[in-house]
């Protein structure tokens, strides 16, 4: 049974007329093509459909789900919403919750449910299976009319290669598969142009396209708050800061990083804060020199954060304070202790932060007068920076580079 079938089918049993079922939420006419599957329903109306008949959305797409596969997702969805990146285990808890399942699966929204969060696991675990089974729930999802979250897939899809570091392939698949879904869809889903509006502006930045970058981020903001919808803002307000501080445009950053603010007191996340005193930090230390503010605002930070030695990016930058207020030995021993960047971490401006606790502990060996471990501990980071598109940091090692190869030669 279909979906339009099956919300027919429940409409009638419940002796309800079309229009009593659309009420204000969608039309007469919208629902009639629904029900006989010539037009796929957005999530927000599925959702209004399913109160109206008063059954669970997922009831709604699956017509006879079992008590089991009704468990496993919701048991492998509590797992991915505790996900760690530097621990792979929670990855792996899922794959093996799910893989006995596999073989048995039907045709239903929980079918394609379980493939999807199997095969976003197995790409995680190293699985080979993880292309088909993405595959495989993508069709599932487009036949039971479920376009976001097959959509969703894709863009999952799309992200693998950029977080292989594929990123003009990465933007290329984007815009394709953007294009398709403005000529069959016209975008009903809101949160969904906002993913790719968000993911295309990031993409562009990561092949060197700023303008573009900085059009689809811009058109973007304005939509969300067109729509009214508040889903993705914060990560574009942050994606514009980071864009300001590099171009050395202050009054563009407090702009932003204010609207950040805002948006933090009306969620109460509390994590933006955190993220706002990092990036004055890191502007205080790598663009105004400012020490002692970033001194203030570091001591002000971890004072609520986790520890310094379970950070990460906080970690080089109060290597940085260390080093620019002259205890070299302390920023060796920390930056020697920080971790290069993690494996998630991909797009190249990401990495171009990171690389300053190669370039800064270049640095320290220069003054120390080892020249060649300086320069070694350099082309760790340059062997991958050199291919990016140009930015401060980069600027910076090059040059660092340059003299170093001159000192050596």
């Amino acid at each position: 049974m279909t979906l339009g079938e099956r919300i027919r089918t429940l409409r009638k049993e419940r002796k309800m007329t079309l229009q009593q079922l659309a009420a204000d939420a969608i039309t007469k006419g919208m629902l009639s093509l629904i029900e006989n599957n010539k037009a796929k329903p957005s999530m927000e109306s599925l959702q209004h459909i399913a109160t109206m008949l008063n059954v669970s959305v997922s009831d709604l797409l699956e017509d006879s789900s079992s008590p089991q596969k009704k468990e496993v997702v919701k048991e492998g969805e509590d797992l991915f919403r505790k996900i760690d990146y530097s621990n792979l285990t929670a990855f792996t808890e899922i794959t093996s919750l799910i893989e006995p399942l596999l073989a048995t699966l039907g045709r239903g929204y929980l079918d394609a449910r379980l493939l999807d969060l199997y095969a976003r696991a197995a790409y995680e675990t190293n699985l080979a299976d993880w292309e088909t089974s993405i595959e495989k729930a993508i069709l599932l999802y487009e036949e039971i009319q479920v376009a976001r979250r097959a959509a969703s897939l894709r863009l999952f899809r799309i992200s693998v290669k950029f977080r292989e570091k594929q990123y003009q392939q990465a933007l290329e698949q984007l815009l394709k598969e953007r294009e398709a879904i403005e000529e069959h869809t016209l975008w009903s889903d809101p949160l969904l142009r906002l993913d790719f509006d968000y993911s295309e502006a990031v993409f562009y930045y990561a092949v060197g396209q700023k303008e573009k970058a900085l059009e689809t981020m811009h058109a973007a903001i304005d939509f969300s708050k067109q729509q009214k919808v508040f889903y993705r803002l914060d990560h574009l307000y942050r994606l514009a800061v980071v864009h300001a501080i590099m171009a050395g445009d202050k009054q563009e950053a407090e702009t932003y990083i204010s609207r950040l603010k805002a948006y933090a007191l009306f969620t109460d996340d509390k994590e933006i804060e955190e993220f706002t005193q990092l990036i004055w930090i890191h502007y205080n230390t790598s663009y105004s020199k400012d020490i002692e503010r970033a001194d203030e605002l570091m001591t002000k930070l971890l004072q609520t954060s986790k520890p310094l030695d379970q950070l990460d990016f906080e970690r080089v930058e109060y290597a940085k304070i260390a080093y620019y207020k002259g205890n070299l030995a302390l920023a060796q021993q920390v930056l020697e202790e920080t971790p290069p960047a993690p494996s998630f971490v991909s797009h190249p401006v990401d990495l171009s932060l990171y690389s300053e606790r190669e370039y800064y502990l270049a640095l320290i060996y220069l003054n120390q007068g080892d020249t060649a471990k300086a320069l070694e501990v350099l082309e760790t980071s340059w062997d991958q920076l050199q291919h990016f598109p140009e930015t401060p940091y980069q600027t910076r090692m090059k040059k660092l580079r340059e003299d170093l190869l001159k000192d050596v030669q």
